[in-house]
């Protein structure tokens, strides 16, 4: 090419482009990815395009640009890959380099993501009116389209859809903004409650600095479980998850829906529907990836930052590894060597305890967490084993004749430890001659109390002989258990009334169904599992459904297949518009009723408002 145009600030690739086939003269659009890319088969893609490499290779001579400045401040490919593996990002990043980008939306989770693509390239009518005043014409703007960020992140106002469509449309078309394709035809936020509009824009400026960041500069990539990691240690700080890692799903729920209202998670293409959404499996240890909009939702909620969430380590109760043995006798004392830690938690208070073994002596240690400063790493609660070096000391030491309060000093434990140690060996040699005896004894003992008692059960004979019975189980457990009365299963007496049970599971069933099916309330889909749940008797109707002919023959009709209770969720999505006073439209009422927009659910919606 003999020319390109110079780049706006956060310019797309697809503007660029669309700005060269305008300046170039060219009569057609393949002319025109001839001269870009010398291949009339690409995509003119707007977030992820491909064939850059190709693009730079037909750059002007004196162009300075190259394929990290294209792909990093023109395409969406930092913000899309952000919290992405760095194999699947590197991967992706190599197919918008080569000619052949097909797989690019795929393994950017895009396609699959809940959270939809817009149809149309968006724009800021003040952005328009800047970029005319500063630049004598228009350009798209990159940050205005990212999916779920529907107010401009320099204005705050509303972002509307140009004539220009995104997908569906002509896929080698290039079109420049004009003031004739961009007419403000239509915004998300149109027709959203004022108090809705108003905490949407609030939580806009507040994820803006963050979006920013990762659209201006790269970061580390991380494996999937590194954020889940990040968001569990937080939720453990705020007392919403517990140090094992497991989250108290219930209590983060109820959190977050303090930070967001469900009308703005629905503008962010993030509602929450059941128990197991992506609210709960996105702080669960997964290999799934969730969108980026969805990650700065979470982060925002936790509080925490960009920088907190890419650059920093894993935070652990017990600091990073590796940990000091604290066996004094041990050559490695106060050294860092112990490279794992055992985390458990207090069954009263529910603190991590960390347990901490050397790989030279086997001296393991506990210390309750989590630590509050890097001197915590040399303190301990209590030794669990002193391990076989501390014991071979303790041994040497004492046959020099040394007083028990040296012994002390020199072993690093209080003189009532030294005692019962030493007292204990002397002991363990008498125990070890007479164990051979004292077994076959109680054995002989076990057999004959069972000849005199044939009738007792094991219970029974381990009652009459609590001492006898606990020194054969700590001793012999397995010929304990071949030399013992057999436990006998005993077959239910109790005979169940299946009439009876089906009459009063059905007043039950249908009680809870009718609630369920109350227009006045929040649809929830009648299914077995469902109902089951909430009369307490789930796995009686999941399993015993058959010997409950009256309450299955109810169910039988009751039960709702998807596409009718869709429609129940559209009439509650109309009903609850017009209650706000909201214009009726159905890419509005398939968005509040959680249903994604295709041309068979919109063709539903406007016959059901003709009817009304």
């Amino acid at each position: 090419m003999l020319f390109f145009p110079t780049p706006y600030p956060d310019e797309l690739l697809f503007s660029l482009c669309s700005r060269y086939y305008v300046r170039s003269g060219n009569i057609s659009y393949k002319g025109t990815l001839d001269d870009l890319y010398s291949n009339r088969s690409l995509t003119a893609s707007i977030s992820l395009p491909s064939g850059i490499s190709s693009l730079i290779k037909n750059m002007p001579p004196f162009s300075k640009m190259n394929e990290e400045q294209v792909i990093h401040q023109h395409t969406l490919f930092l913000f899309n890959s952000a919290f992405l593996p760095f194999e699947r990002a590197k991967t992706i990043h190599t197919e918008m380099c080569s000619n052949d980008g097909k797989g690019v939306y795929v393994r950017s989770g895009l396609n699959a993501s809940a959270v939809t693509q817009n149809e149309f390239l968006r724009y800021c009518k003040d952005c328009v009116q800047e970029d005319r005043e500063l630049f004598g014409e228009l350009y798209w703007h990159r940050n205005h389209q990212i999916s779920g960020i529907h107010c401009c992140l320099k204005h705050y106002t509303p972002l509307y859809d140009s004539d220009i469509k995104v997908v569906g449309s002509n896929k080698h078309r290039f079109a420049i903004p004009t003031l004739e394709n961009c007419s403000a035809k239509k915004s998300v936020l149109d027709g959203v409650a004022e108090k809705t509009r108003l905490e949407y824009i609030m939580h806009c400026k507040k994820l803006k600095k963050s979006i920013l960041q990762i659209l201006e500069q790269p970061y580390v990539h991380h494996p999937l479980e590194w954020f889940d990691q990040k968001y569990r240690n937080k939720l453990a700080n705020m007392g919403l998850a517990y140090y094992t890692g497991r989250v108290k799903q219930k209590d983060w729920r109820e959190y977050f829906q303090t930070i967001y209202s469900e009308e703005v998670l629905h503008l962010f293409h993030s509602p929450l529907r059941g128990n197991q959404d992506w609210l709960s499996q996105i702080v669960q240890k997964n290999r799934k990836s969730f969108h980026p909009v969805r990650h700065l939702l979470v982060i925002l909620a936790l509080e925490l930052t960009i920088e907190e969430i890419f650059k920093k380590s894993l935070p652990q109760p017990f600091g990073q590894p590796n940990y000091p043995c604290q066996n004094i006798v041990c050559e490695y004392y106060n050294v860092p060597i112990i490279e794992n830690v055992s985390i458990t938690l207090c069954e009263k208070t529910k603190i991590p305890i960390g347990t901490f073994t050397c790989p030279k002596c086997e001296f393991s240690y506990t210390r309750r967490g989590p630590d509050q400063n890097e001197a915590d790493k040399f303190r301990r609660t209590r030794v669990k084993s002193y391990g076989s070096l501390w014991e071979r000391k303790l041994q040497e030491f004492s046959k020099s004749g040394i007083g028990l309060r040296e012994l002390s000093r020199r072993m690093g434990a209080d003189p009532n430890t030294i005692r019962r140690f030493l007292n204990s060996e002397e002991e363990t040699g008498l125990e070890i001659e007479n164990t051979e005896n004292f077994v076959t004894q109680d054995q002989q003992s076990w057999l004959s109390m069972q000849k005199e008692c044939s009738h007792k059960s094991i219970k029974q004979l381990r009652d009459a002989n609590k001492a006898l019975y606990m020194r054969l189980y700590r001793r012999d457990r397995e010929w304990l258990k071949a030399n013992s009365p057999k436990s006998l299963k005993r077959a239910s007496s109790v005979r169940i009334d299946w009439n009876k049970r089906d009459e009063e599971i059905l007043a039950e069933v249908t009680k809870v169904v009718e609630e369920l099916l109350n227009p006045e309330n929040k649809p929830v889909r009648v299914t077995v599992g469902k109902v089951g749940y909430l009369i307490g008797e789930r796995a009686l109707l999941e399993k015993k459904l058959d010997k409950l002919p009256l309450t299955k023959s109810f169910l039988h009709q009751k039960v709702e297949a998807i596409e009718k209770f869709q429609h129940r969720r559209i009439y509650y999505a109309i009903k609850r518009s017009r209650a706000i006073g909201e214009v009726l439209v159905s890419w509005k009422i398939l968005r509040g009723a959680g249903i994604k927009e295709t041309n068979k659910w919109t063709e539903i919606v406007n016959r059901i408002l003709a009817d009304l």
